[in-house]
């Protein structure tokens, strides 16, 4: 009975999920096979419809406002995201300093009706400098998974059943047991990666950087000795930062290593003396 019972739980996985009256379930690898073909036969006859596309759209915007608006901007595109309409992903803030201007973007999936009106209110916080689209077919990857699915769900249905069995011996009942809870793993990760697809291809992402516009001064042309003044600057006080670094690191062993060096220099030191003194006549 075990060596009939791996082919079978091989052929189990063929079964198609169409079929509306299962094949009674038995341990002779005949039974599952016979019936497999039958259901392949029985979809290979039915019309294959046009499949309907997966597509996951992403928009990417750039749009400069005014300094003293960025955190206001920030927190009014983080509002307008609302469940279940929107998901936040990601948000961050960095706000203006004397050397770089303030900073922020946020990642976030909304669906596709309210792609318009979102855009059109960022529009609204300053002006849009840069702005892309992609798209990427996941048609593919969709199919995959819901055939995935399907078949581990028909899998794991066929292995209760034989669980269900009364003439199986314990070491049947146990070699099933663990092959179902394998397929249920299976089941639940492939459940979760076509979960991820809907989302990514339901509901478009939009990634926004928000910075904050510079000056008429900020931009003159003397700008670039500025810059390059402030990386000098920075580039000698991080030489000076690690030459501190790396005395505060070594000075402890070099007194650690110097003791027992000027012990040995000093009993050189006297060895030389006592021989003079005895080489003296």
């Amino acid at each position: 009975m075990t060596r009939v019972l791996l082919p079978l739980l091989l052929a189990a996985a063929l079964v198609a999920c169409g079929k509306k009256e299962e094949a009674p379930v038995a341990y002779g690898g005949n039974a599952v096979v016979s019936a497999a073909a039958e259901a392949t036969d029985a979809a290979g006859a039915a019309p294959q419809a046009a499949p309907k596309r997966h597509i996951a759209v992403r928009h990417a915007l750039t749009v400069e406002t005014a300094p003293d608006r960025l955190d206001a901007a920030w927190q009014a595109a983080q509002a307008r995201c609302v469940e279940p309409t929107c998901e936040l992903l990601s948000a961050n803030l960095q706000r203006d300093s004397d050397y770089s201007p303030g900073v922020a973007q946020l990642s976030l999936r909304i669906a596709p009706g309210a792609v318009t009106g979102y855009l059109a209110a960022l529009g609204q916080q300053g002006r849009v400098v840069s702005q892309s689209t992609e798209r990427e077919d996941k048609t593919d990857e969709v199919i995959d998974t819901e055939a995935r699915l399907k078949n581990l769900a028909q899998l794991r249905d066929n292995l209760r059943q034989m669980l269900d069995s009364h003439n199986a011996k314990l070491e049947e009942l146990l070699a099933v047991q663990k092959e179902l809870a394998a397929t249920q793993a299976q089941l639940d990760a492939a459940a979760g990666q076509r979960l991820a697809l809907a989302n990514q291809t339901e509901k478009v992402r939009i990634d926004v950087e928000l910075r904050a516009a510079r000056s008429v001064a900020e931009r003159s042309v003397l700008m670039p000795l500025a810059d390059a003044w402030h990386d000098i600057g920075h580039n000698f006080m991080q030489s000076v930062a690690a030459l501190l670094t790396f005395a505060a690191v070594a000075l402890p062993w070099l007194l650690v290593l110097w003791l027992p060096l000027r012990w040995v220099l000093k009993r050189r030191r006297l060895r030389r003396q006592r021989r003079a003194g005895s080489d003296a006549p």
